[in-house]
């Protein structure tokens, strides 16, 4: 063992959070995740194994267990690409009573891994006996509510109930969920009445003896160079809490932030009968873009960097514009590369000399004329929203046709001309218009990120984003986004690079394994923060 700290990591995805936490100072002890797809990268880049080489050998991974499988073990091929909604249909279990859950991936859904401790009291003793000191994810929680109102018939809304259940029965001294900022924002239930999410899984975990912390983060703050803004909650186990709060050295900011979670604990555990009647006024949200002063490193993580020094995105992804390149990741020289790659080092070396992950996709004239539009669009200042009406065909204003023309005349769009595709400046308004029906779309949620600001959250859906250069209309590559997302150049993201049609709905390529991720740099300070509290109350 490496590190003096260890956790446990539930919706563990393709790695990004263990990765973070792992050079903060926490060994990992296992983690559980519910795609095969994005289990196979975290097994090759955390575990070393690579599971789909393993599979046409016919060899069963080390490290590797599924909870259940509708596949037996040695068809591990067939596993890989198993409807992970059909997993608890199974018959087929890698995990009984004498199984070691150390350092293993667990492949599953955390419901039948409860059924599964429930079944095996020795396993679930075991690991209370670990004393472990983090159990960290993201589960999704945008509609759940302890009250039982939930938006009808989807299973994603009870995950934060199974992930207060695993609290408890393991009893952590700390838990750290990451979610959505969506989640602080009002669901309706079929009833009409509101519930917001964050407040109801603050309370599922107060039930389970865990005291509260919660706040709304950037990972533009910790040197990500991404706009994300996430939902943060710490939770206390009682005894360590209370530890936390004797501390002779508290600022009256940190004494003020633990009273006010340990009146919220009180008052959840003296209502458990009426949780309806606590409300969003009995515990703050600590929101990092109006209350900086919290994120002090104290207790809350620190603030690393401001609005001046926010990383952009020219700075993360310049150097390997090219697709058409190899890229020796000996030769890199990105600092900000660099920086990732000497704070996340690899555990098992990197098989591969070049860079990974930064192939291009394919697109017809008319995605990269559009695409070339969006760039243009970044470079208008103060009618860029009467330039989205006018491109998205919803505009019948002739005005503002004639002020969106006028501002993109100078403009170099993308013509195809005799087959062949140059740039052009549009010559009138009625082409400017004939040009717009040519290109037109159905998806309006697309645009080009910036190279003087941070990238947009926007990033599970790959033609969501277009490349800021006018060399490059394309989509960014899955490096490009990993990039953008703190993951370091040796990180390799295995399975599918992307989806499509019924597939959509329970498969997890690359692009969505990096949008779903956690940035390892955000991790990274939020496990700094919380072991320098750990290791203050030993």
């Amino acid at each position: 063992m490496r590190n003096d700290l260890r956790h446990i990591e539930l919706f563990a995805g393709c790695g990004g959070m263990s990765l973070g936490l792992d050079a903060a100072g926490f060994d990992l002890f296992f983690a559980n995740e519910l795609s095969p797809m994005a289990g196979e990268t975290f097994a090759f880049n955390l575990f070393g194994e690579n599971l789909s080489q393993l599979a046409e050998q016919k060899k069963r991974p080390e490290n590797v267990v599924w909870i259940k499988s509708t596949f037996s073990q040695e068809n591990l091929k067939d596993r890989l690409r198993e409807n992970p909604f059909d997993f608890s249909k199974g018959m087929y279990s890698d995990i009984d009573s004498k199984t070691h859950l150390e350092n293993k991936l667990i492949i599953g859904n955390i419901d039948d891994f409860l059924n599964l401790l429930a079944r095996n009291k020795a396993i679930c003793t075991n690991l209370r006996k670990q004393n472990i000191d983090l159990l960290s994810g993201g589960p999704p929680c945008q509609g759940f509510s302890l009250a039982g109102k939930r938006i009808k018939d989807d299973y994603k809304n009870i995950l934060p109930l199974s992930f207060a259940r695993f609290a408890g029965l393991i009893q952590p001294k700390v838990v750290l969920l990451e979610n959505v900022k969506g989640i602080t924002s009002p669901f309706e239930t079929e009833d009409g009445v509101n519930h917001y999410a964050w407040l109801e899984v603050a309370k599922a975990f107060s039930l389970k003896g865990f005291v509260p912390v919660c706040m709304l983060l950037n990972s533009k703050y910790f040197g990500v160079p991404q706009n994300r803004p996430r939902f943060i909650l710490y939770a206390f186990r009682k005894d360590v809490f209370e530890k936390l709060k004797a501390r002779k050295n508290n600022s009256d900011l940190i004494n003020s932030i633990l009273l006010n979670s340990l009146l919220f604990y009180n008052k959840v555990n003296s209502k458990r009968m009426r949780l309806d009647e606590i409300k969003l006024t009995d515990i703050p949200l600590y929101d990092i873009e109006s209350d900086p002063i919290f994120f002090d490193g104290k207790l809350l993580p620190k603030i690393k960097t401001n609005e001046t020094e926010f990383l952009n995105a020219a700075a993360a992804i310049e150097d390997i514009t090219s697709t058409n390149r190899k890229y020796k990741l000996a030769k890199i020289r990105n600092e900000y590369a660099f920086e990732l790659s000497r704070l996340f080092k690899p555990k098992f070396g990197s098989s591969f000399e070049d860079l990974q992950n930064h192939e291009q996709r394919r697109h017809t004239y008319k995605v990269k004329a559009r695409f070339r539009l969006l760039q243009a669009l970044n470079n208008l200042n103060g009618i860029k929203q009467d330039a989205m009406q006018v491109i998205s065909g919803k505009c019948e204003d002739e005005e503002v046709y004639q002020k969106v023309f006028k501002a993109l005349k100078d403009e170099a769009l993308l013509i195809s001309s005799d087959g062949a595709d140059i740039f052009e400046r549009p010559k009138s308004l009625s082409s400017f218009k004939e040009y717009l029906k040519k290109i037109e779309s159905k998806k309006h949620s697309q645009r080009a990120i910036k190279t003087n600001e941070p990238a947009p959250a926007q990033m599970t859906i790959p033609d969501d984003l277009c490349h800021y250069a006018r060399t490059e209309l394309r989509t960014l590559t899955v490096r490009e986004m990993a990039r953008l997302q703190s993951f370091p150049d040796w990180f390799v993201l295995r399975s599918k690079v992307t989806t499509g049609g019924k597939q959509r709905s329970f498969e997890v390529p690359q692009y969505t394994q990096i949008g779903n991720a956690v940035p390892p740099l955000l991790a990274y300070e939020l496990g700094k923060t919380i072991g320098r509290l750990l290791k203050s109350i030993q």
